[in-house]
């Protein structure tokens, strides 16, 4: 008995030791209060950027402020975890990353409506030669935060909280962070209890809209930044898109999905011949992709040529080239050339060089005899064209500033012509198929850019012609493409070509880059972002037949239906259709959702125009959500599978040396 109680006493006063010595650690670094007052400042820092991304970026729904309010705490925990010196370097690193990285997306949704992906990074360099033109756009709240946020975060690390040194009572720093970690795989879960039961009464944005479904198949970033808020997304970016894609569980994966798109295409059937099949079969061919040529700067006044070349031959007046991934010409360009969008996944385009591109329109006009080559007056390294063009089938990509030290000179899409050097290669021994990629409407429309005071030295007529500056540059710049049409027009007759020639055109985007959205609404005709999108895409030969279609297109549908026109058959099948196909209805599809169909436009859950002025039936609706989905998620596996090239060791076609029946992973 004696023996127990000297062992209480004993432990007794060890139990006071380790408590006064506690008590007397905390004591030399102030009270606890103060330790709780330095975590909740740290917590505020980070809170704060998930609080300005709600500002500038105006999510749809409040639950992004769950998870940005559950990371904050996890991160300031864990930081508070680390000695003072470690903590205060991690607290600068991801308090600016995520600040820099935060405004860059609202900025870029200011100019584009869209956010980015973290690969998006890879395109920077593409666009800092704009650089000024889009920093010129972005609202002055975005100007005024920015500043405000850096010196918040200067401060904090000025008079960063003080943390004990002992590793011991820094441990209720690591209790809170690995508590609010685990948190965050229950969050979702929590959230996606909102969604309503999509087989019974719909869910706000539709039933393949589903919070849970947009989560999961990540094919918008700013519809997930709308449901996780600024750091779930990031980190889940991250994670999806760049690390998940290294795991031997990513590649079985893709293998089980490449059945998936047999399953589609084999769904849809195989393309029907029609009565345009072969209408111009045997001609050399010059497609064009406009930059930035909107519908409403073809008139008869600014741009006769380009008129009158649409009114002679097949206008296609629902065109549309939805902006998939992150680079809008570069999208429209790459799907144009094999008929795939950009990746949705957040992917760099640049990861797929090697892939396969044998049903690309210049690897198939290749295959019928014929020698194509892309001219554009920009450096090959610029969208690496150097590499892809190639890579899609080109025998070489023809940059203009290789030929002329004449800076002033590339400002004229018609250099191609005047250099002997460039001209020959244009006019070389057919058949020929040749792309133009022209520059002359792009961005920005200022009288001080250097591409509109080239047109306004041309035309001085101009300034001050509409009554806008951003009017008069946008027709001064449209009347150079169109000066390279009559150009063109001008070089096959002289060569004898006109007759064997047929001229495809067709635009990039929108003029997305005219600031007064107002103005540029009503030049459309239209009152809504998605409609916007409509862009020209006609097809101009001499003996064509003057013809409009108005189904419903997307840029997707240009490869196979220029395949048919020139009685080309194709052994693989392709994400858009044959325009002149009977069976197919016609739509375009788009990256946040949205769709059109038939003079039916759908955006968030809402009809924004509806030209048939009958009612849409939820069944319609399903229908097009449904293959929406779809849509997007072969274009994406399309890529991610190499598809392609499987296809054509199947098939056992000549010339390729790829001998396994599964998928090649980037």
């Amino acid at each position: 008995m004696g023996k127990r109680k000297s062992d209480n006493k004993q432990k007794s006063k060890l139990m006071d030791t380790i408590a006064n010595k506690y008590v007397g650690k905390m004591a030399d670094f102030g009270s606890v209060w103060k330790h709780i007052l330095g975590f909740f400042v740290l917590f505020g820092s980070f809170f704060s950027i998930e609080l300005l991304a709600n500002l500038l970026l105006k999510p749809e729904g409040l639950t992004g402020l769950l998870f940005g309010a559950a990371w904050s705490l996890m991160i300031s925990g864990l930081i508070l975890f680390l000695p003072r010196l470690a903590a205060r370097i991690a607290y600068g690193v991801v308090y600016f990353v995520m600040l820099l990285w935060t405004v860059a997306q609202a900025g870029y949704d200011t100019v584009f409506n869209k956010m980015m992906w973290f690969s998006t990074i890879g395109f920077a360099g593409e666009g800092a030669d704009y650089l000024g033109d889009v920093l010129s756009q972005f609202p002055l709240l975005w100007w005024l935060s920015l500043p405000v946020m850096i010196g918040f975060g200067v401060l904090i690390l000025w008079f960063f909280p003080r943390n004990p040194k002992k590793i011991l009572f820094r441990l209720p720093y690591l209790l809170t962070g690995l508590v609010f970690l685990v948190s965050l795989f229950f969050i979702p879960e929590l959230v996606f209890s909102r969604d309503k039961d999509i087989w019974g009464t719909r869910s706000e944005y539709g039933q393949s809209s589903s919070y849970r479904a947009t989560y999961n198949t990540m094919y918008d970033a700013k519809k997930v930044y709308n449901i996780t808020g600024i750091y779930q997304l990031t980190l889940r970016d991250i994670w999806v898109n760049e690390l998940y894609p290294l795991t031997p569980q990513y590649r079985k994966q893709v293998q089980q999905q490449s059945q998936e798109i047999d399953a589609y295409f084999a769904k849809r059937g195989e393309h029907q011949d029609n009565e345009m099949t072969g209408l111009f079969q045997g001609k050399n061919v010059v497609l064009v992709l406009m930059e930035s040529m909107d519908d409403w700067m073809i008139t008869t006044e600014d741009t006769p040529t380009i008129e009158k070349m649409m009114s002679e031959g097949i206008q296609f007046t629902n065109f549309y080239t939805p902006g998939y991934g992150s680079a809008r010409t570069l999208n429209s360009e790459f799907c144009m050339n094999t008929g795939i969008y950009l990746p949705t996944t957040g992917r760099y385009l640049f990861d797929y060089v090697t892939n396969g591109f044998n049903q690309s329109i210049a690897s198939q006009m290749n295959q019928n005899g014929y020698s194509s080559l892309v001219f554009h007056y920009n450096d090959p390294a610029f969208y690496s064209r150097g590499v892809f063009e190639p890579a899609m089938g080109y025998e070489a990509y023809i940059a203009y500033q290789d030929y002329t030290t004449d800076k002033n000179a590339l400002y004229s899409d018609e250099l191609l012509f005047d250099l002997p050097q460039i001209r020959s290669q244009f006019f070389r021994e057919g058949p020929t198929f040749n792309t133009i990629i022209t520059r002359s409407a792009h961005l920005s429309y200022q009288y001080n850019e250097v591409l509109n005071a080239y047109a306004l030295q041309k035309y001085p007529q101009y300034k001050g012609l509409y009554g806008s500056q951003e009017e008069d540059c946008a027709r001064v710049k449209a009347k150079l493409v169109d000066d390279m049409f009559a150009r063109l027009l001008q070089e096959l007759e002289a060569e004898g070509q006109l007759e064997n020639t047929v001229i495809i055109a067709m635009t990039d985007h929108y003029t997305y880059g005219y600031k007064n959205s107002q103005e540029l609404y009503a030049h459309s005709n239209v009152d809504d972002m998605l409609l916007l999108e409509k862009t020209p895409c006609f097809i101009w030969s001499a003996d064509c037949p003057d013809l409009k279609v108005d189904k419903t297109l997307n840029t997707a549908d240009l490869l196979p239906t220029v395949l048919n026109l020139m009685g080309i058959d194709s052994p693989y099948p392709y994400l858009g259709q044959d325009a002149f196909d009977p069976n197919y209805e016609g739509y375009a599809l788009f990256p946040d959702g949205s769709w059109i169909c038939n003079g039916v436009a759908y955006k968030k859950g809402r009809v924004i125009e509806n030209e048939t002025g009958r009612e849409i039936s939820e069944e319609k609706v399903a229908t097009m959500e449904e293959r929406m989905q779809e849509f997007q998620k072969i274009s994406n596996l399309l890529l991610t599978c190499n598809y392609y090239k499987k296809k054509i060791t199947r098939q056992n076609m000549p010339g390729d040396s790829f001998t396994s029946h599964s998928c090649r992973f980037p």
